[in-house]
């Protein structure tokens, strides 16, 4: 790995999950840049209707996080009240990239590979000037639902869709984002428009109207609209950097019952310098499976059938649906 200056800050959002958030920390100290960086902690306050539960569960992930120095400088925030992940995230990361310009982002249930920090601070650095591309992340789809191309030589593909397991961007594109979306109504009113924004994923559209009509609090899907309004892709690597290990029910957002199947294990890269994508295009082949494992569409049960069957032989899926991306 190539030697680096100015690294990005770390910026981890904790609430009430101390087993989550001592692994989270072990892992990132764990990280070859981890005693370089420095590591903003936002905690967030209980809710008013908090039980005495909660409270404690809080309590505890305070008591975790100041247990052990885990990068060069830590910084804890402490709030008083609950202030919600998706203000929680906004606020932070304003804070922190006015004096840094630049961060690395994680929440209380992420467990990254120690390669995690090379790869986050040279993906910003290679990317700080291409302002087609508004975020980095560390995450993609499991391995056996979207598969990379033999022959594709890059170790990141342009993603048409961000990941929150694990992002960076910087303060020149972030201070872009209209958080209030003004202009969302005329997606929504727009068939195209809409079709060309959900190449990333059908669900998109529909988590942007839940917003709007305050059936949920995401910063997520608005970050995401943001990309699309700014005409950006987000760079996403081959092999992912981060395990999420909060689909278990303990998470207030991210419940048992909709659980997205994570990538378990790690690939660790050689020394070499990561290979960037240096002209910034999308690659039919990926961009296909990626929608396809977005798509709210099902196939028949024969169908998923037959996939299961070759890809236990080692291939891959045979009936993919990739419906009006690219033929």
């Amino acid at each position: 790995m190539t030697a680096m200056k100015n690294l990005a800050p770390i910026i981890l959002f904790v609430y009430n999950r101390p087993l989550h958030t001592e692994k989270t920390l072990n892992a990132l100290k764990n990280n070859n840049l981890a005693s370089e960086s420095v590591l903003y902690i936002y905690c967030d306050g209980p809710k008013k209707e908090a039980t005495a539960e909660t409270v404690q569960l809080i309590n505890e992930v305070r008591s975790v996080i100041k247990r052990d120095k885990w990068c060069k400088e830590v910084y804890v925030i402490e709030r008083h009240e609950n202030k919600g992940l998706a203000n929680s995230v906004i606020m932070g990361v304003s804070e922190v990239i006015q004096k840094h310009e630049k961060v690395i982002v994680l929440e209380d249930d992420l467990i990254t590979s120690p390669f995690f920090l090379n790869y986050m601070n040279e993906s910003l650095d290679f990317y700080m000037n291409y302002n087609s591309v508004f975020s980095v992340s560390a995450d993609r789809p499991p391995i056996n639902k979207l598969q990379i191309p033999a022959n594709y030589t890059y170790d990141v593909f342009a993603s048409i869709r961000n990941y929150s397991y694990g992002w960076g961007t910087w303060i020149n594109r972030w201070e872009k984002v209209d958080w209030e979306m003004k202009l969302l109504p005329a997606l929504l009113e727009n068939n195209a428009m809409k079709n060309a924004f959900n190449r990333g994923g059908d669900d998109l559209s529909v988590m942007l109207q839940m917003q709007q009509n305050k059936q949920i609090d995401s910063w997520s899907i608005r970050f995401t609209f943001a990309h699309f309004i700014q005409h950006s892709v987000s760079i996403m690597p081959c092999k992912s950097y981060v395990q999420n290990i909060g689909m278990d029910g303990s998470g207030m957002h991210c419940k048992a019952t909709n659980i997205i199947p994570s990538n378990t294990n790690f690939e660790i890269p050689d020394s070499r310098s990561f290979k960037f994508l240096d002209c910034i295009y999308e690659d039919d082949r990926i961009i296909n499976e990626f929608y396809s494992f977005y798509t709210t569409k099902k196939r028949p049960l024969w169908q998923k059938i037959i996939n299961r069957i070759s890809r236990m032989l080692g291939g891959k899926n045979v009936f993919v649906i990739k419906k009006k991306i690219y033929a």
